[in-house]
């Protein structure tokens, strides 16, 4: 029964979080995943990933943002005016997010966001620089402050290490489930539920049923399918590509991104000043587009698609991207040097039509008799 939950957490998202605030739980909200959720649970109360439907009605959002902002914060915003986020008792922003907080801070001025929760940004700069090591530090202590007004217990010493605890635990289930992928013994779309599902429900209820479900793949038969890793260029917060690409025969075993299979990363440290300690993870260990220099972002991409049992590469560029486009040249070159064929996918995943000519374009490419390096079509 493990992926079962699992999969019913990831497809119900705030439903776990609005249940516990029913029961009278305090419930925060985070935008992005470069946010330490360690903070929020040792202050007595549950995290929660809030993502976008990207498929949504934006009426406000339209009247309001300019039409180049990107579709995930315009769906965002459109949620958070309409007062779906209300029962958190925060939403905290994360700083690739800066845009949507400082829209709802100026909805909220004109009095037209009445449901709105109270707001926080974690402003973490993700350049690697040292420079920035003592104010991502600040950040994090003052998001602990936030954190900390009326809350229903104290971080300190003992709530932090029961903390990190907690998250090292989940990371170590995730590790392990990432190994069986890489043995074929899961396909990427049941992987990237029950990665995403611990985003929706408190550590120790996700722990369980993880482990639940691991235990039944250990003797699991290898799966068949062209063994891919994806590139991305926005989060995946849903199933769609994935289900595209294995649809017409492939096998995602690794993506690069926070949601997928960089989710655990390296655990917590547990010496020393354990709020230092979580401020380093958030810092320098979790996966997102802002993540600079480009060869600190790139290095695990580069290392998983040089791997001798990856067959091919998929660039997913959907129509939303406002970055990753820069960067698509070089990668390409990069696989072409290694070599290895390469799909680039620019249709939306998250649109049913679209998800429907991702699996052509797919099923099209594993036919191709020679599978070279697609490098003519990447850098069009």
């Amino acid at each position: 029964m493990g992926f079962e939950r699992l999969a019913r957490a990831y497809a119900e998202r705030l439903g776990p979080a609005r249940a516990a605030a029913a029961r009278g739980d305090k419930v925060v909200g985070l935008v992005g995943a470069a946010i330490p959720r360690e903070l929020v649970l040792a202050s007595g109360r549950t995290p929660v990933l809030v993502t976008a439907e990207l498929e949504r009605p934006i009426p406000t959002a339209e009247h309001y943002i300019d039409p180049v902002v990107a579709p995930e914060i315009q769906a965002l915003f459109e949620a958070a005016v309409e007062g779906e986020f209300e029962f958190l008792d925060l939403l905290v922003i994360s700083r690739p997010y800066a845009q949507l907080y400082y829209y709802l801070k100026e909805i909220y001025r004109l009095g037209r966001a009445p449901k709105l929760p109270p707001l926080a940004i974690y402003d973490l700069i993700q350049s690697r620089r040292e420079a920035v090591r003592a104010y991502n530090l600040g950040r994090t202590r003052a998001l602990a402050e936030r954190l900390a007004r009326e809350a229903p217990r104290a971080i300190d010493e003992a709530s932090l290490g029961a903390a990190i605890a907690e998250g090292n635990a989940v990371r170590a289930l995730q590790r392990r489930l990432q190994a069986l992928r890489w043995q074929g013994r899961v396909s990427g779309t049941e992987a990237l539920q029950a990665l995403g599902a611990g985003w929706f429900v408190s550590p120790k209820e996700y722990a369980a049923a993880l482990e639940a479900w691991l235990g039944q793949l250990d003797g699991a038969p290898a799966r068949s399918g062209t063994r891919v890793v994806v590139s991305t260029a926005e989060p995946f917060t849903h199933t769609g590509l994935h289900e595209a690409l294995e649809g017409a025969g492939m096998l995602v075993v690794a993506e690069d991104d926070a949601f997928g299979s960089r989710a655990a990363g390296e655990d917590v440290g547990t010496g020393g000043d354990l709020i230092e300690a979580i401020a380093e993870k958030v810092w320098l260990d979790v996966a997102t587009p802002a993540v600079n220099p480009y060869e600190d972002r790139e290095a695990w991409f580069r290392a998983q698609a040089a791997r001798p049992d990856v067959e091919a590469v998929v660039f997913y560029v959907p129509p939303s991207d406002r970055q990753f486009g820069w960067d698509l040249p070089r990668l390409a070159h990069f696989v072409a040097g290694l070599p290895k064929p390469a799909l680039l996918v620019r249709e939306d995943a998250a649109d049913p039509a679209g998800r429907a000519a991702i699996s052509a374009k797919a099923a099209e490419f594993l036919r191709a008799p020679s599978l070279k390096p697609a490098l003519p079509e990447l850098v069009r």
